[in-house]
C-alpha cells in the first residue's frame, strides 16, 4: 500500500508541475512567473500578447480533475458578474485538453502579514477601524450582488497605495447556495477511509463577518507587547491580552459570534460607522473598559 500511495503522489506532482517561464498559454498569454498555488489551482503572472497588459491566469489543478474544473467554472461565473476596480476583472476563459484557465486583471500589493512583520507597521484602534471600513465596503458590494467570499484570509486582502484590493474568489458562492461535496477518496490508496463532505463554510454573510473579526484581531495584535514577568503556563484570551475600548471589543465579539451576531453586513457597517464617529468621545478611548 505504501508503494501505491507513493506512486499516486508522484503522478499527481508530475501532473501538477507548473508551466515554466515563457510558456505560452492559450496561444496568447506568456508566463512570467508562478505567483500562487492552492489546493485546486495554479496561478501565473502573464503578459497578454494581444493587449500588452499584465494579467493573472489561474489554471485548474490537473490532479484534481473535474472537481477543480467545476470550481474554476464557478469562480469565472462570479467574476463575470462583478465590476469593481478593487476586485479582479474577468478577462478571458479557455481550455487546453482537459485543463481550464481563467484570465483576470492582475492585482498586486502587500498583505497585512508583509506590512506587520517586514515593514514593522503597527495598527492602533483608529487604524483598524479605518482599514476595516475599506474592507467592508468591498464585502458589502459583494453581498449586494448576492455572493459571499468565504475566504477573507490575510493573503487575499492586498494593500496598494493606501487602498485595499480583494482577490481569490475560488471559494465564493451565491448566498444560500449549498456547499460543494468533497471529491470521493480513492480507497485503493487510503486505508480505512470513507468519502465525506469537506467542512465548507455555509453561504452566509455571517461567515464573511467572522473572517473580518479575525482579520481585525490580527491587525490589533501588531501593537501587543507580551508581559515577560507573567508566566507562560496560563494561556490568556485576546480580551485579556489586548486592552481594547469597550465598543471595539464588543464589536469583535459579535463578529466572532461570541455574543449576539450581526444579522447582516449592513448592520455591521452601520455600527462600524457609528463607532468611527464617536471615537473622539473620552469614554470610548483605548483602555476604557
Amino acid at each position: 500500500m505504501r508503494f501505491f500511495s507513493y506512486l499516486s503522489s508522484f503522478i499527481n506532482n508530475w501532473r501538477d508541475y507548473p508551466a515554466e517561464e515563457n510558456t505560452i498559454l492559450g496561444k496568447r498569454y506568456t508566463v512570467q512567473q508562478m505567483i500562487g498555488e492552492g489546493s485546486y489551482g495554479l496561478l501565473y503572472k502573464c503578459m497578454d500578447q494581444q493587449s500588452g497588459d499584465v494579467v493573472a491566469v489561474k489554471q485548474s489543478r490537473p490532479s484534481k480533475g473535474d472537481y477543480a474544473r467545476q470550481l474554476l467554472d464557478r469562480e469565472a461565473a462570479v467574476l463575470r458578474s462583478l465590476q469593481h476596480p478593487r476586485i479582479p476583472a474577468y478577462r478571458d476563459f479557455f481550455t487546453n485538453n482537459r485543463d481550464r484557465y481563467l484570465v483576470m486583471s492582475y492585482m498586486n500589493g502587500d498583505t497585512l502579514e508583509d506590512l506587520i512583520f517586514e515593514q514593522n507597521m503597527k495598527y492602533e484602534e483608529d487604524d483598524c477601524i479605518e482599514i476595516t471600513q475599506q474592507l467592508l465596503k468591498l464585502v458589502r458590494y459583494l453581498h449586494e450582488q448576492g455572493y459571499v467570499h468565504l475566504d477573507l484570509r490575510i493573503p487575499n486582502v492586498l494593500f496598494k497605495d493606501g487602498r485595499i484590493n480583494l482577490i481569490d474568489f475560488g471559494l465564493a458562492r451565491r448566498i444560500g447556495e449549498p456547499p460543494p461535496l468533497q471529491v470521493p477518496v480513492r480507497k485503493q490508496f487510503k486505508r480505512d477511509s470513507s468519502a465525506s463532505s469537506v467542512q465548507f463554510k455555509d453561504s452566509k454573510e455571517s461567515e464573511d463577518l467572522r473572517d473580518i473579526g479575525h482579520f481585525m484581531l490580527f491587525m490589533l495584535y501588531s501593537t501587543y507587547e507580551p508581559d515577560n514577568n507573567r508566566g507562560t503556563a496560563v494561556e490568556r484570551s485576546w480580551q485579556e491580552e489586548l486592552h481594547l475600548s469597550t465598543g471595539l471589543q464588543n464589536m469583535i465579539k459579535r463578529l466572532l459570534q461570541l455574543s449576539e451576531p450581526y444579522s447582516s453586513s449592513l448592520e455591521f457597517m452601520h455600527e462600524l460607522q457609528s463607532l468611527a464617529k464617536t471615537r473622539s468621545h473620552p469614554s470610548d478611548k483605548k483602555g476604557s473598559l
